[in-house]
């Protein structure tokens, strides 16, 4: 009589390959789960480097915006003093030997370069946080930053200027006692100071311009009278030149051309 036994472990395997596949789709599962739970944790701290961030820079924006107007009065009562000292030098040039209590003023010599802050917009660039940002929100601040940097370095310059013009107390503080050589040359150093607090104001009218919740600042008027630019009344005196200077270039084959400031 033959016996017919079930083959052993075939059972047994389909049953293992069932709890193998069952296995392998709970560990998908919870890699799923758990990649997802990674993202959100880092969704979730992008979302608060981001916010942290944005609150830093609004905060240091307005703490530029005060530096800005207190370089903006800095600004205007530097021109001031060096528009004095230029007047007792050149009424020395024209009278000299003139001694220091006869002079029409004295000279005065102060300056000022303010430092903005840039920390939060530093910790923004090197933690990566600005490429969390979108691109319209990075370019005004970006720009921002990158007019305060001009604005400060222009103003160093312009301390150093004038640092350059005042040289000569360094050996005798009273300007009388300079020979004429040298009130001309003081009179050429205050003119370069003075030509550089105008870049400078320049730079302070085109930076409101451009970002203009930052305060009032130097006007156009202010840098026309500072450069000694012609006024209303004498622009109209010049329109009949200004056409013939305009259709010279015209004719030379310069485009654009425009009556001056």
């Amino acid at each position: 009589m033959l016996d017919v036994h079930p083959i052993h472990g075939v059972h047994g395997a389909f049953g293992g390959w069932r709890d193998f596949l069952i296995h392998i789709v709970i560990i998908a599962i919870g890699l799923g789960l758990a990649l997802s739970l990674e993202q959100t944790v880092e969704y979730l701290h992008h979302r608060h480097q981001l916010a942290e961030t944005r609150r830093a820079l609004l905060q240091e924006r307005a703490e530029n915006r005060q530096t800005f107007a207190r370089q903006t009065e800095a600004w205007r009562r530097m021109v001031a003093e060096l528009q004095n000292n230029l007047l007792v030098f050149q009424y020395l040039q024209q009278h000299p030997g003139t001694p220091q209590e006869k002079l029409p003023g004295v000279v005065l010599w102060w300056g000022s370069a303010l430092t903005f802050s840039t920390a939060a917009w530093n910790a923004a660039q090197q933690g990566g946080v600005i490429a969390l940002m979108p691109r319209q929100e990075i370019e005004p601040y970006s720009d921002l930053y990158e007019s305060l940097d001009r604005e400060w370095n222009t103003a160093a310059e312009a301390v150093i200027a004038l640092l350059q013009a005042e040289r000569y107390n360094l050996l005798d503080a009273d300007p009388s006692h300079l020979s004429p050589e040298k009130v001309n040359a003081e009179i050429d150093l205050l003119l370069a100071a003075l030509e550089k607090q105008w870049l400078l104001g320049t730079q302070l009218m085109n930076l409101v311009e451009a970002h203009t919740d930052f305060p009032a600042t130097v006007s156009r008027a202010e840098l026309h009278r500072l450069r000694h630019w012609p006024d209303e009344e004498t622009a109209r005196r010049l329109a009949p030149a200004q056409a013939l200077t305009t259709e010279r270039l015209k004719a030379a084959g310069i485009v654009g051309v425009r009556a001056s400031p």
